[in-house]
């Protein structure tokens, strides 16, 4: 949990920079590897409310990250998708979490590397194997441990 909490510090400090809390790249990032998407279904896929998803678009698209249109065939849907600086600001958090690798991973070889990702991988099997996550699929679980959604867009 240390662990998690530097380097999370780590990268909240980074993309302060480009004037973003960690909840607006991860829009950001489902932007990029969706495209175009509805606000409703950016939402869902964030996990928080619309009115919550509402108010971090609108400071996305003050700073130029995104743009807003709405959907020709029906006007009520809103559709969402990157602006040119809004890829430029994906280029930079990729370079950020580049550098978060590197200074994560300083001193750790390869086989290391390797070797410490097949031993998580083994830990989650492990996990979804007990009898305690029977029948359920890792989404299920993710969304009945997921803390509660924090409004700080």
């Amino acid at each position: 949990m240390n662990t998690h909490h530097l380097s999370k510090y780590q990268a909240m400090k980074r993309m302060e920079t480009l004037g973003l809390k960690p909840s607006q790249a991860g829009i950001l990032f489902i932007l990029n590897c969706e495209g175009e998407l509805s606000q409703r279904s950016l939402a869902d896929k964030i996990g928080i409310k619309p009115p919550s998803m509402t108010v971090a678009l609108r400071k996305l698209e003050e700073r130029g990250y995104i743009h807003k249109e709405q959907d020709v065939k029906d006007q009520r849907v809103i559709r969402i998708r990157l602006s040119e600086k809004g890829k430029e600001c994906i280029e930079a958090l990729e370079e950020i979490m580049s550098d978060m690798e590197e200074v994560l991973y300083q001193g750790i070889t390869a086989e290391e590397m390797m070797l410490f990702r097949r031993l998580v991988l083994e830990m989650r099997e492990n996990l979804l194997g007990s009898k305690d996550f029977k029948g359920m699929d890792l989404e299920t679980i993710i969304k009945k441990t997921r803390p509660p959604v924090r409004h700080d867009f």
